[in-house]
């Protein structure tokens, strides 16, 4: 399963992250400009896969923005930044549901079609095309029939891009558990993709 395109969160190699980074620790706002800019529509999609509403996940995704800056002193620059981060996003997020619930006013579909959450379709063939299509649409809709901690798991590896290691150092679990973990989640979305196979 192939993550969205984002030329966002590729352009900064962990050298380059790393030097911002420490450039924003001493107070540079233009470097830590350049790390929102790098992460802001990654960080986006994943407070959108946890709330599943556009509004709110605009304002936590700044607010993990700027909860991630006041944090800097504390932020170990030997570790890659981007899980820090998506780890405080994910507490704001979980906080935010305990206390006003889960949204659904806006769809998986709108999300794909604002390119936040793509499943590109890159057949030449109208048909094909339009069958790659119909099928992105069905795994979003599987994803979304998932239980959170599979649904999340599976955004984070697949969509986010992120390692076993990344993914255990944000859940604060063991990497046995990940693996454990993603594997029933897929074991799921499999179950739920069957009615659409071909052939079936």
């Amino acid at each position: 399963m192939a993550g969205p395109e984002d030329s966002q969160h590729h352009a900064l190699d962990a050298a380059a992250e790393r030097r911002l980074v420490e450039a924003a620790r001493r107070g540079d706002r233009h470097a830590y400009g350049e790390l929102v800019e790098a992460h802001r529509e990654r960080l986006f999609a994943a407070a959108f896969a946890l709330v599943r509403n556009e509004e709110d996940a605009r304002d936590l995704s700044q607010d993990a923005f700027v909860k991630a800056y006041n944090a800097l002193d504390r932020f170990d620059t030997a570790r890659p930044w981007y899980p820090w981060l998506y780890r405080i996003l994910r507490n704001a997020c979980l906080n935010h549901l305990k206390k006003h619930g889960p949204h659904r006013t806006t769809s998986l579909d709108r999300m794909a079609d604002e390119d936040h959450m793509q499943f590109e379709a890159a057949a030449d063939d109208p048909v094909e095309r339009i069958q790659t299509e119909q099928m992105a649409r069905h795994m979003r809709q599987a994803i979304g029939q998932l239980k959170p901690d599979f649904r999340e798991i599976i955004l984070m590896k697949h969509f986010q891009e992120m390692t076993y290691e990344e993914i255990a150092t944000v859940l604060d679990i063991p990497i046995g558990t990940v693996m454990s973990r993603l594997f029933h989640a897929r074991k799921n979305l499999a179950k739920l993709m069957e009615p659409y196979r071909v052939g079936s």
